[in-house]
């Protein structure tokens, strides 16, 4: 039973080191695949006002790497958190990549981090860096979007109980 318990405690330690024990932020969410985030662009405002709204946004943080206007997209190069605690880590790196869909009433998003263990980069995402942005550009450009209310059943509708 000792054993047993001692092989349970050395695994759960493999696993923190794994992922949390890797020495990032506790906002690094290791994932293979970032997801974007999506927000309506305000309808009073026109593509090249949040154009111009979105890269002033992204590079008081990130250093721009790749930019198209055209395509209504961006992304900045890998660098430190600016969040002060996470500076001193070049181990743990941050950028974003953010477009507008084709018709530039939708903006997209996503943060991608990655955490270097000597070895290997561990990718993910920072969702501290990821909410602060979220607020950035939601109160630039950004229109909240209300969650739709499921439709009341009809009258004829089976419902089981």
């Amino acid at each position: 039973m000792r054993t047993l318990s001692l092989r349970i405690a050395v695994t759960i330690l493999l696993l923190i080191a794994a992922g949390c024990g890797l020495g990032a932020p506790e906002s690094f969410m290791q994932m293979n695949r970032q997801y974007w985030e999506s927000m309506d662009v305000k309808s009073g405002v026109k593509y090249e006002d949040a154009w111009q709204r979105v890269i002033y946004i992204i590079t008081k943080k990130f250093e721009l790497e790749m930019i198209s206007k055209e395509d209504g997209y961006v992304r900045s190069a890998y660098g430190q958190s600016y969040f002060t605690e996470d500076l001193q880590n070049e181990r743990y790196q941050i950028r974003i990549v953010a477009k507008f869909t084709p018709d530039r009433k939708k903006f997209e998003f996503k943060i991608e981090s990655r955490m270097w263990d000597g070895k290997i980069w561990h990718n993910g995402s920072d969702v501290r860096v990821a909410a602060n942005m979220r607020k950035d550009f939601l109160n630039s450009i950004g229109e909240v979007q209300m969650k739709k209310q499921p439709a009341s059943p009809s009258a004829d509708s089976l419902q089981v109980q």
